[in-house]
């Protein structure tokens, strides 16, 4: 193989690893904001149950994004 072509398949490798990395990230983000979405709603759930404060599973949305961010679940109120 030429310098030329040498060059290019390095870049193409590079490329398809960051692509690679980036998708990796994206996915382990998701997962994240799915936990912080079920530990919102188990707080609520609790909540609603009357479960004292200091037993409830989860926690408060204390970043205040669930009403946004968490499609589809509706917590207790």
């Amino acid at each position: 193989m030429n310098r030329k072509t040498l060059s290019a398949l390095a870049i193409a490798v590079l490329f398809a690893a960051f692509a690679m990395a980036s998708s990796d990230d994206y996915a382990e983000e998701e997962r994240k904001l799915m936990r912080y979405c079920e530990r919102v709603v188990d707080y609520h759930a609790d909540k609603a149950m009357g479960v004292p404060i200091e037993q409830r599973r989860g926690n408060k949305d204390h970043r205040g994004i669930a009403a946004e961010q968490c499609p589809g679940m509706k917590p207790a109120r």
